[in-house]
């Protein structure tokens, strides 16, 4: 390899002329695997046409279900080069390690937002929208919505219980639609409760 850090990884398994994005099973380098004291065997990598995106190695993870050729945005655990400090081991050869981040990556295949090491990210299906830790937020934007342990959903939207939010005017339940970033409304308590709005 011209470069130690770079990853190899053998010709993906798509054929030329499928401009789909699509998760394709790789081959890693036996010496990097053992360098990196890597073990996993079932990484993939992003292809199009035929040829790698990047060159970047990951793994579906858990119960993960991701359909790159068809959703907005899916998730997949990101594998990149890292040490461990000394609180975890002071074995210089047991150091190296490939940790694995969640990224929320796009139908284009750009990577949207990576999350820190042992962060449990959710994408709300069919959306622009995740949360982490009972938080809401906007992919694209990075927008927190609100801190939310009450929702609800349909086909559309979004609804989000924000009843503690420091901003008094943002309280209430918030209507996000679901692949918008513009369509946002708050529905106070009161109003909900004495002028339920038709639509809601």
């Amino acid at each position: 390899m011209e470069n130690e850090h770079k990853i190899a990884v053998a010709s993906p398994k798509t054929q030329p002329g499928d401009n789909r994005l699509q998760l394709s099973p790789i081959s890693v380098n036996e010496d990097y695997l053992e360098k990196w004291n890597e073990r996993s065997t079932d990484f993939v990598c992003l292809t199009r046409n035929g040829e790698l995106v990047r060159e970047t190695l990951y793994r579906i993870g858990g119960i993960n279900s991701p359909k790159p050729e068809s959703d907005e945005y899916f998730m997949l655990l990101k594998y990149t080069e890292a040490y461990y400090p000394d609180n975890i081991t002071k074995d210089k050869k047991q150091k190296p390690h490939l940790k694995g981040e969640w990224c929320i990556i796009d139908k284009h295949g750009n990577e949207k937002v990576q999350f820190k090491q042992f962060d449990h990210p959710y994408l709300v299906k069919d959306s622009v929208i995740y949360s982490m830790n009972g938080k809401y937020y906007n992919i694209e934007t990075g927008e927190l919505y609100c801190d939310s342990s009450t929702t609800m959903q349909c086909e559309d939207y979004l609804f989000l219980s924000n009843a503690y939010d420091r901003d008094k005017d943002r309280r209430g339940v918030m209507r996000i639609h679901k692949r918008t970033d513009q369509a946002l409304q708050i529905y106070s308590c009161d109003r909900i409760c004495n002028h339920p709005p038709s639509n809601f």
